[in-house]
């Protein structure tokens, strides 16, 4: 089944792919020159959307600017968290050795107990 001329034309008006036929070899060219450019345009725009470490580099550039933007209030927040590290390891601490000797340590325990309990321990 073959397509005459008229037909395609008509079907087909101005359809990238389907080229209306050219009138001189020069047309052909110039029309062979765009497609190339065009096509190495879309070459350019998909390798560029798909450069992953281009991407990561731009984010945490990003990210640096936006933290020396804020770098006053990220030290003041991760100075109290230290803080709280801190107290928290200290009160853990406290905890475990009030639980390992609870008469010896605790200032609440009368001194003659804890002499009572020094005594039992030598």
């Amino acid at each position: 089944m073959s397509v005459s001329r008229d037909t395609r034309q008509t079907e087909f008006p101005n359809t990238p792919g389907i080229p209306s036929d050219p009138e001189t070899p020069a047309e052909l060219r110039e029309r062979i020159d765009r497609t190339r450019r065009e096509l190495g345009d879309t070459i350019e725009e998909l390798a560029a959307r798909a450069d992953v470490k281009a991407l990561a580099q731009r984010k945490a550039a990003g990210a640096v600017r936006a933290g020396r933007r804020n770098a006053v209030p990220l030290a003041a927040a991760g100075g109290t968290v230290l803080a709280l590290l801190v107290a928290a390891v200290v009160l853990r601490r406290r905890q475990v050795q009030r639980r390992r000797y609870p008469l010896r340590h605790d200032p609440r325990t009368p001194a003659s107990v804890r002499r009572l309990v020094e005594r039992m321990a030598a």
